[in-house]
């Protein structure tokens, strides 16, 4: 059978990436302190978005966590906050429903400071990311993460890379981040796959795919089919041709849309799904959104002139 390709845009824990911990007794920070990886508090804010709190080029502001960006992007209106210094590149970028495509700059950030964890010479990519912020008159500070009433202005995304680079950990329940100034470990994974299992958590194995997308086997109703994994948006997605393969019927959302950095949105479905597989982890009636995904944008193509 041949597999179907869709989008996960949630997901509640990403081994070793990804992981809830215990309440009781902080053991996970202290098996991460002993390891060596520093934190950074995270606030959810814009719907079931994590945001942390930054400091780059001494400049305060807000990333938010983007584990389906391959690379750490920032908004081209805060260039001038950061202190940021643009080179042009030759190539596109396109935006999630594929009607839109953008071109990029790239720069680098001196420092990127985030908890209690500084990291240097940090490559970014520039975006547009208007569409995202109605108001971008200043910078994201905490105060403006602490208005759940607001939508969070966005300086821009932390990305795979950068995740990857430093050995990253999303603590979703405690919403903490855990940073490796040092670099990735395999000690350190080994540590924490130990820890979880011993706390009744399923590994599943995820990879870093060719694109630079985190993915993952799975099914939706029995249909084999692989996910990305991207903390970047507020819902499970599914492309509407996949919906219809896998016998997902839908119902729709009137005014509702998604968006992404190219400012444009697409119409949203919502339905139920019988049954949801992320390797051998099971949900049962999960309910996700469906909308028309850019084939170009599911398969990380982009575009050069």
């Amino acid at each position: 059978m041949k597999n179907l390709f869709v989008s996960i845009l949630v997901v509640a824990a990403l081994a070793p990436f990804a992981v809830h911990s215990q309440q009781s007794s902080g053991t996970l920070a202290g098996l991460l302190s002993k390891q060596g990886l520093a934190g950074a508090k995270l606030e959810r804010r814009s719907g079931n978005h994590l945001f942390v709190p930054v400091s780059i080029n001494n400049r305060r502001g807000a990333l938010m966590i983007d584990t389906g960006s391959p690379n750490t992007v920032i908004d081209v209106n805060s260039v001038n906050t950061f202190g940021l210094t643009v080179e042009k590149t030759g190539s596109n970028v396109g935006g999630l429903f594929g009607r839109s495509w953008e071109r990029f700059g790239t720069s680098k950030v001196k420092s990127l400071a985030m908890g209690n964890c500084t990291v240097t010479n940090v490559p970014v990519a520039i975006a547009d990311f208007s569409g995202m912020n109605p108001e971008h008159r200043a910078a994201a500070t905490g105060s403006h993460l602490a208005d759940s009433k607001a939508l969070a202005h966005i300086n821009g995304v932390l990305g795979a890379r950068e995740m990857v680079k430093f050995g990253m950990i999303i603590d979703c329940t405690r919403q903490m981040l855990y940073v490796n100034p040092n670099g990735r470990n395999p000690g350190v994974s080994q540590s924490l796959a130990s820890f979880l299992a011993g706390h009744g958590f399923t590994r599943i194995p995820i990879r870093l795919n060719a694109n630079d997308h985190f993915d993952v086997e799975g099914a939706l109703n029995g249909h084999p089919t692989r996910f990305i994994l991207d903390t970047g948006s507020a819902n499970t997605l599914i492309d509407t041709q996949v919906a219809v393969k896998s016998g997902t019927g839908v119902t729709a959302l009137a005014g509702y849309g998604a968006g992404g950095a190219g400012g444009l949105t697409e119409g949203i479905n919502r339905t139920g799904v019988k049954e949801l597989a992320i390797g051998n982890f099971k949900l049962a009636n999960a309910e996700v959104v469906v909308a028309h995904v850019s084939k170009d944008v599911l398969l990380s193509n982009s575009a050069a002139e």
